[in-house]
């Protein structure tokens, strides 16, 4: 995971949203959840991310202010599924089966699970 510096403002009633690592990309927002949403979208969808900047180096007007905007860099990326062969234990198995459940889908959102609590 990377943490962006973002300077956030309101411009008659719209939240601007500007990433100093990313030169020229500007977000509007209604609010100033729905402009980091956005800021999330464009920026997983970069092929390459920087490396955060250190906002110590950043001067303010008046009116800006600073958030830190967490960026999973593989949210989104290479999704396309692959076969795996993974061995449980033939009770779990036997289980999975009689409740219709997909036991990939199962280590596939443990797996998200995980790594979004260890990045």
């Amino acid at each position: 995971m990377k943490i962006y510096p973002a300077v956030y403002s309101v411009q008659n009633g719209v939240v601007e949203l500007l990433i100093p690592d990313f030169p020229g990309m500007m977000i509007e927002g209604e609010t100033l959840v729905q402009a980091t949403e956005k800021a999330e979208k464009l920026i997983t969808a970069q092929a390459h991310l920087p490396e955060p900047s250190d906002m110590k180096n950043t001067h303010l007007v008046e009116g800006e202010h600073v958030i830190m905007l967490p960026i999973n860099e593989y949210a989104g990326k290479n999704t396309k599924r692959i076969r795996r062969n993974v061995t449980i234990p033939q009770y779990l198995n036997d289980w999975a089966k009689q409740s219709g459940i997909n036991v990939s889908q199962v280590l596939t959102d443990a797996l998200d699970q995980k790594f979004k609590t260890t990045i």
